[in-house]
């Protein structure tokens, strides 16, 4: 089967570089190139009916963002592939892309075998993307399965269960081997990290996800640091 691709990119030199190596490759067709987003690259979509688009992300025409057109052009083309081609890897970038139905995310400093590989998987109904800047979307997936909890560190976390247990900051200062200004420093960012704005919810929040066990819910002092 043969793959046709459009190829949209505003530097002609990069666009009729690429045009000419996949030519050279067989089972792929070039249809056809523009070098502007908008209705010139709409309306030839619409004629050719590629199976592959190559799309520059930062070209002119985009009526609000490559985001936006990425995720229209989708939804017009539901059989069409849409592979990004760019050099920004910024992670909000990347995921915005994904997420607006991109199947391949190339960067313009990988490889031509891997911007061939990339148009053969995504031709084949895959997803590709930029080994470079895989990473960035295992970070995102991560940040996704965090709680707020997840953000405290140990030493908050000391000062939380503490704080279930219905001492005052001078009693935890005490037993925790800290001053009491740290211990209030601690708790404002707990209460920060938390999203709470109270002891109370604090220690609630900890009770209803398992940070501490209840030993008693007198939590002391009730107007935040004191």
């Amino acid at each position: 089967m043969t793959i046709r691709i459009f190829l949209a990119d505003d530097h002609a030199v990069v666009r009729g570089a690429v045009a000419t190596f996949l030519a050279r490759q067989p089972g792929l067709q070039v249809v056809g190139e523009v070098g502007v987003a908008g209705p010139p690259l709409e309306e030839a979509l619409k004629q050719l009916q590629p199976d592959v688009l190559l799309l520059d992300a930062n070209m002119p025409g985009h009526p609000i963002s490559v985001i936006d057109t990425v995720r229209d052009l989708c939804s017009y083309h539901p059989r069409m592939r849409v592979v990004v081609l760019t050099a920004y890897n910024r992670r909000e970038y990347v995921v915005g892309l994904v997420r607006s139905g991109a199947a391949g995310y190339v960067l313009k400093g990988d490889s031509p075998e891997m911007l061939l590989r990339a148009i053969q998987i995504v031709a084949e109904g895959g997803e590709w993307i930029s080994p470079s800047v895989a990473n960035l979307l295992v970070e995102h997936a991560r940040e996704d399965l965090a709680t707020p909890a997840d953000l405290l560190s140990e030493r908050e976390r000391d000062v939380l269960r503490a704080m279930c247990r219905g001492l005052t900051n001078a009693r935890i200062a005490e037993e925790l081997y800290i001053t009491e200004q740290t211990v209030k420093n601690h708790v404002s960012s707990i209460f920060n990290k938390l999203g709470v704005s109270t002891r109370v919810e604090a220690v609630l929040y900890a009770l209803n996800n398992g940070l501490a066990l209840p030993e008693g819910l007198d939590i002391g002092d009730k107007d935040g640091t004191g």
